[in-house]
């Protein structure tokens, strides 16, 4: 290979690289590099399923200094944008919404809001949001979407106050408008896990490989 050309070669090797990292903030998709190993006593596991109950995914949460990661990754859903959000009570089973009607994952309550701010809104631009609001969850043509942002508001110190161990994380039907109270108009609930402490013995094998995440 000639100088001009390998010079060429290594400007387009970097320029892929600095957009690869760029790619990584909060809403947006996660690599293969960014999905963390579950630690005991400072992640927690989610083992997501729809309402066949079938499993369907999982998400690692990780304890880090502005908050608590977490990197879900699902399967099986609909290509388009889900609505994600931590809901307040530890159940994925069949439950009234707020009219009475029962719907899937209805026991999982509303949105984690410990604030009691009572206000739905983006995770990152409104300071005054649930905690338990997050970003939209992007779905590819196969049905799979991989998910990485950071959470401020919450914590895994189970005697904290907005603490989520113990709740449930819940993917929706639809995108999350960020406006519409009390779930951004996201549509049903499709699927739901609840958020446990890693274990040791639930380390190994948990951490999803790349071929999940493409």
């Amino acid at each position: 290979m000639n100088k001009p050309a390998r010079t060429h070669l290594l400007i387009l090797l970097a320029a892929a690289a600095v957009l690869a990292g760029g790619a990584q903030g909060a809403g947006n998709p996660a690599s293969p590099a960014a999905v963390p190993t579950p630690r005991a006593g400072s992640s927690a596991l989610v083992k997501l399923m729809g309402e066949d109950g079938q499993p369907r995914g999982q998400a690692v949460l990780t304890s880090v200094a502005e908050g608590v990661e977490i990197v879900v990754n699902a399967e099986g859903l609909t290509p388009g944008l889900h609505g994600l959000h931590i809901h307040v009570n530890g159940q994925c089973a069949p439950g009234p919404d707020p009219s009475g009607k029962t719907i899937a994952f209805g026991a999982a309550g509303g949105h984690f809001d410990p604030e009691a701010t009572g206000r739905h809104g983006h995770p990152e631009h409104d300071a005054q949001r649930h905690a338990g609001d997050a970003p939209n969850l992007l779905v590819d043509g196969q049905g799979k979407g991989v998910l990485r942002f950071t959470n401020p508001k919450i914590t895994l110190l189970r005697s904290a106050k907005n603490s989520v161990l113990g709740r449930t994380l819940v993917v929706h039907a639809d995108a999350d408008d960020y406006r519409t109270n009390p779930a951004g108009n996201s549509g049903g609930r499709v699927l739901c896990g609840v958020i446990e402490p890693a274990r040791l013995d639930a380390v190994v094998g948990s951490v999803p490989t790349s071929r999940h995440l493409r």
